[in-house]
């Protein structure tokens, strides 16, 4: 069998991580749970919640493995932040559109035994769907790989500009579940699909009323 590649976090990589942890702890009283919330090894979908810019960064610096994430082509190939998506191993999105380049991106990066992170219900404002695009559940299928979902609280509504957002402090909470694992050579037609992005959404949900302190 040939060994698995998975490509390897430079010093650049490992220098902006520590600059992020450091920042969420300074500006959002964010301090990483003293275990890993994702299991240790092999491919993991990290689905939560999104209502701030800064969403990605809390994340990156709680899970305890390097994500992957999503982002708009035109900010990928844009000339001010090529470099940093390439850095982090972002994978471009054609929003608004089904853009089967990046599932298959993905599903090379789970192959590899990555971290996929994802935002179910799509953008802040733009492309935007509280019951979750169906995407995330024909990807879980597809790979075959665990779900683990966060929910992330911010003290207060985020600034609605990217800068703005970075550069206010506030106070977030991470928290996570225990992995979802579903029954391997499930079928990915519209049925299961549906039911499957469902359940994520659910315990998504759970999450954030476990953080409020309400009932199901």
């Amino acid at each position: 069998m040939m060994p698995i590649h998975t490509p390897t976090r430079g010093f650049l990589y490992r220098f902006l991580d520590r600059v992020n942890r450091l920042a969420c702890r300074i500006l959002y009283h964010l301090h990483p749970p003293s275990q890993s919330p994702l299991p240790e090894t092999g491919p993991v979908l990290l689905v939560s919640d999104h209502s701030s810019y800064n969403d990605p960064m809390v994340l990156a610096a709680t899970a305890g493995r390097p994500p992957i994430f999503l982002t708009a082509r035109e900010v990928y190939e844009s000339l001010v932040l090529n470099w940093l998506c390439q850095t982090a191993f972002y994978i471009p999105v054609n929003r608004g559109t089904q853009d089967v380049g990046a599932v298959r991106a993905m599903l090379r990066a789970l192959g590899r035994g990555e971290v996929i992170a994802l935002f179910p219900e799509g953008g802040i404002d733009e492309h935007r769907q509280e019951e979750g695009h169906l995407g995330i559940g024909y990807l879980a299928l597809k790979s075959g790989a665990p779900i683990v979902p966060a929910s992330i609280a911010w003290d207060s509504p985020r600034p609605p500009t990217l800068g703005r957002s970075l550069l206010t402090p506030g106070k977030v909470s991470v928290r996570y579940g225990e992995p979802i694992v579903l029954p391997p050579g499930t079928p990915t037609d519209r049925h299961n699909i549906s039911l499957v992005t469902d359940r994520i959404m659910q315990a998504i949900r759970d999450l954030q009323n476990q953080e409020s302190g309400t009932s199901p």
